[in-house]
């Protein structure tokens, strides 16, 4: 699948999220709390928790310009888009690359679906970080990641973190982390929303000694009092006291509650400015991010960006998010207040002005912008035909939990009679390796039959080839009905089509799989000539370390290598080399047949891991045959036979594995063996080790919890897996509920 559209958050925005706002002369410098800071070193995490407007964003900043001279310092502004978990480590490897130019990881790396992280990309990062010292990363925002894979993501990396790694997170509300076990254990900094309250002495410095207001001490401590050391509440009020004549006859006005001081404070901000500038602000408050150009498009007016320069310049919520004053944001807390304003004075005016931003972000080609304004807007239909026409380019970049956050909020009734939609989801749930989820959706969609128009906005030329390519990409074990709907997807989607890639792949994969390897290199060479056109990398990569596979299984060793090495040059020059399993396992093959099997086992490995997260039971089974012969090669008789269990048990699963049964018998072994045999029997206390390894514990704290060391449990994970016939702890569970263990 390839990307067609143009998308993506763009350099700027990029640059960004990755650096926090610069540090404004008005700040105040807060030693007290910088120092605490500093003693998170070592701890597993630091947290700044507080509401909005207790500064914790200007702090982090300051601390960070203070220690970057140090050590290096990382920074990350999250958003709601972040909540793909391929999205939010694409984002962290970039700062810390940014930070730390050693760590090696692909900046942005394209992955299988959100469960690849975890197991495959955060253990090398952890292990990079372990090399480089003393490292920090800030992730500001926190709260702005709702519940699900991506906080359990960081939870697991907050769990696995190196103790020279400080992870520094700021928030509004309490995040969904194992908080009281850190703190337990004494691997938690906190600073609340008590320790970020302004002191005399800090609002002083402020609202004097930075500003010049001439306040007396009892002024100054009258309007602390007021705004129970609120910092936010401090900078509304100082807004308004410099543009006043008589500041004292003001502070005396001001009533008795944070409260009422907002509610003040928010016209007096207004209406110490003209009209126009007053309409600038709260029209563009819609906005997350502003510029010159998206305002002229949103107010429908024309020079904007020198407004915005002079606001910048005189308003402390309005900060430049670039050195070139191009990109704007206003504090959250001031924007909220802005849009409550908004729709007090202009009533029913947000939809018009988000359907403007939905058009500027769409034709430049900031797609998810474009489609959150859509929504925002009840433009629902034009955000449907977005995500239409750009899921593909999402769905290259493993971006699937994107897409389908996007589809959630669609209306159901729109979504339950769009046939194209429901294909969009269909694909994404099938990527995501949600089999039954993504049978569900398939089936609604046949329900509503063909519907009109030919072409869809993806480039399948129907609705019958959509559905085709599926089944033909997704065959959940069953080689025979692979190879019939890759046929069929072939003459739906003939030469010309940008689709027609993907259906000469899954033809090929057919053939491999049925045992016709000439017929089978055939298309897949097809395939790899139609690729780069149409940006289908993906399946070039594929048809490339098959191709590489067949010539191997035919003695012609010069020409395996040379297949391997031109796939994984192309997912390294598009970057994904982590969401193709087949090619590191193709790599391996290759070496394994030259003779160096020890370097073949790490690629094969790391090869089968990847294919896991594509759900395809063949594929798998297929990488752990090599696994198994490799191992055995390596005189590692029990993983060798663990690994060919596990093959032998996804073999048996599948409804036609076409040849991958005799293969499998060639070891000697039978695909549907019985695993329980005596000898398989769990002991009681493997028993009880099975029983946490279904809870989110590593086997270190499984040796606290059973009063063993880590070496014990270690041997009992071993032995667990040996009789389960399987090779990893998912794999493991798996087995589990199939065999009602538990």
């Amino acid at each position: 699948m390839g990307d067609r559209v143009k998308d993506g958050p763009g350099p700027v925005l990029i640059a960004t999220k990755l650096r926090p706002p610069p540090v404004r002369d008005q700040v105040v410098p807060r030693e007290r709390l910088m120092e605490q800071l500093g003693r998170g070193s070592g701890l597993r995490l630091s947290l700044v928790a507080c509401p909005a407007g207790y500064g914790k964003t200007t702090l982090l900043a300051a601390w960070q310009e203070a220690e970057a001279g140090r050590k290096p310092v990382a920074w990350l502004t999250l958003d709601e888009g972040d909540n793909d978990p391929v999205v939010l480590w694409s984002y962290v490897i970039e700062a810390l690359r940014r930070a730390c130019p050693a760590i090696s990881l692909p900046a942005s790396p394209q992955l299988a679906g959100a469960p690849s992280v975890v197991d495959m990309v955060l253990p090398r990062l952890v292990n990079e970080l372990d090399d480089l010292g003393e490292v920090t990363l800030i992730l500001d925002d926190f709260h702005r990641l709702s519940g699900g894979a991506a906080r359990e993501s960081l939870a697991w990396f907050v769990d696995h973190a190196p103790p020279t790694f400080q992870l520094v997170l700021s928030t509004r509300t309490e995040p969904d982390l194992p908080l009281a076990a850190l703190r337990a254990h004494g691997e938690l900094l906190e600073l609340r929303a008590g320790d970020l309250r302004f002191t005399s002495g800090e609002a002083d410095a402020f609202l004097n000694g930075r500003l010049a207001l001439g306040l007396i001490p009892e002024e100054v401590d009258g309007l602390l009092e007021r705004m129970e050391g609120w910092p936010a509440g401090l900078y509304l009020t100082a807004l308004s006291l410099r543009r006043t004549a008589d500041r004292h006859a003001l502070v005396n006005e001001l009533g008795a509650s944070s409260r009422h001081v907002i509610d003040f404070l928010e016209t007096e901000v207004l209406q110490a400015h003209d009209p126009p500038m007053q309409a600038l602000m709260l029209r563009s408050s819609i906005l997350g991010r502003l510029s010159g150009p998206l305002c002229d498009a949103v107010l429908e007016q024309q020079h904007s960006a020198p407004m915005l320069g002079a606001l910048s310049h005189s308003n402390l919520f309005l900060t430049p998010l670039d050195d070139e004053g191009g990109w704007y944001r206003f504090h959250p807390l001031f924007a909220q207040l802005l849009r409550v304003e908004l729709e007090r004075r202009e009533p029913g005016t947000a939809p018009a002005l988000h359907r403007r931003a939905y058009a500027w972000h769409r034709d430049h080609g900031t797609t998810g912008e474009a489609i959150a304004h859509a929504i925002a807007a009840g433009a629902h239909a034009e955000a449907a035909e977005l995500i239409e026409v750009s899921w593909v380019s999402h769905a290259s970049a493993g971006r699937y939990g994107t897409v389908l956050a996007w589809i959630g909020q669609l209306p159901q009734e729109m979504l339950t009679g769009d046939a194209g939609l429901l294909l969009v989801k269909a694909w994404m749930l099938a990527l995501s390796a949600r089999r039954e989820e993504a049978g569900q959706v398939i089936a609604a969609a046949e329900r509503l039959g063909e519907p009109g128009g030919g072409t869809l906005p993806d480039g399948f030329s129907s609705a019958e080839a959509s559905l085709t390519m599926l089944r033909a990409v997704f065959p959940w074990g069953d080689v025979g009905a692979q190879l019939d709907n890759g046929r069929r997807a072939a003459e739906l989607e003939g030469p010309g089509s940008p689709w027609r890639p993907v259906a000469c792949w899954a033809v090929g994969m057919g053939r491999y799989y049925k045992g016709e390897p000439g017929e089978a290199d055939r298309w897949f060479t097809e395939s790899a000539a139609l690729a780069p056109a149409s940006a289908q990398w993906p399946a070039g990569a594929s048809s490339l370390a098959y191709r590489s596979l067949i010539a191997g299984e035919q003695s012609r060793l010069e020409e395996q290598r040379m297949l391997a090495e031109g796939a994984a040059e192309l997912v390294r020059e598009h970057g994904t080399e982590q969401a193709n399993g087949v090619v590191p396992l193709a790599l391996g093959v290759s070496l394994a047949a030259r003779g160096r099997p020890e370097e073949a086992q790490q690629l094969i490995e790391c090869g089968a891991a990847f294919l896991r997260f594509r759900g395809q039971p063949i594929e798998v089974a297929m990488a752990l045959l090599h696994q198994g012969s490799v191992l055995h090669t390596l005189g590692e008789r029990e993983r060798s036979q663990a690994v060919l269990a596990e093959a032998r048990s996804l073999i048996g699963s599948c409804p036609d594995p076409g040849i991958l049964t005799r293969r499998l018998s060639a070891y000697g072994q039978s695909p549907r063996a019985n695993i329980s045999s005596r000898d398989g029997q769990l002991t009681r206390r493997e028993h009880r080790v099975l029983q946490l390894l279904t809870s989110d514990l590593s086997e270190r704290d499984i040796g606290h919890e059973l009063y063993v060391s880590h070496n014990t449990v270690h041997s009992h994970v071993r032995s667990i897996y040996r009789k389960l016939g399987v090779s990893s702890r998912a794999h493991a569970l798996q087995r589990t509920r199939e065999l009602r263990l538990l």
